[in-house]
């Protein structure tokens, strides 16, 4: 357990980078995206210091409600995002604030209702869902490059969630190695900012090929 600052750490450096990647476009998709990753970071970063200098019950709280914020809200603006890189949703950025506001409201609701661990599956299941769909939409528009990404992510997300063991409730059986599930959460951010470095309407099989962000 006292290890597992370290594998907090590479999370928090990749998500930071992810944000900062991301935060870089004007589209209104890769900017919520941007704000999902801050919000794994900041938990990240939270669990570094938690476990680095051994402050679990100093921390524990904050810590729990740091990674339910990206859970709940992160992972609705992320699914917000996918849709609207695909084009099924137009966002616009002028109206950040408001989607921001649509995220806090959900992670509210979940905190005042105390269903958090709920919410956090629920909306993770769903943001699986849609980064399926929109993987195999990619496929018939011969964007294979950025679809073979985003499916790999939506499996690790989905591995890592369920099986390795996500959370203080995890659906199949007890968390595992909690180094094994940050350093998959660090390689699943690298994929989805593969995903977002290029708006899909404008991304063809060979732009992937040449042009693919490393």
């Amino acid at each position: 357990m006292t290890h597992w600052w370290v594998a907090e750490v590479v999370l928090t450096a990749s998500a930071w980078w992810a944000s900062q990647r991301l935060m870089q476009s004007r589209r209104s998709a890769a900017f919520l995206a941007a704000v999902c990753f801050a919000l794994l970071g900041l938990a990240s970063a939270i669990g570094a210091v938690k476990f680095g200098f051994q402050w679990q019950t100093r921390l524990d709280d904050l810590h729990t409600l740091a990674s339910r914020a990206f859970g709940v809200a992160g992972l609705y603006l992320l699914t917000m995002a996918l849709l609207d890189w695909i084009g099924w949703l137009r966002l616009h950025r002028k109206l950040w604030l408001a989607h921001l506001a649509d995220a806090a409201l959900v992670f509210i609701l979940g905190y005042w209702l105390a269903r958090l661990s709920l919410f956090q599956l629920v909306i993770g299941l769903a943001m699986t869902l849609v980064a399926v769909v929109i993987a195999v939409a990619l496929w018939r528009r011969r964007q294979n490059v950025q679809a073979s990404w985003l499916l790999l992510a939506a499996v690790v997300f989905v591995v890592n969630g369920l099986v390795i063991g996500g959370g203080t409730e995890p659906l199949l059986g007890l968390p595992v190695r909690m180094d094994v599930f940050h350093l998959s959460l660090a390689f699943w951010a690298y994929c989805m900012v593969q995903v977002f470095a290029w708006p899909a309407d404008r991304m063809n099989k060979n732009d992937g090929i040449k042009e693919g962000v490393e």
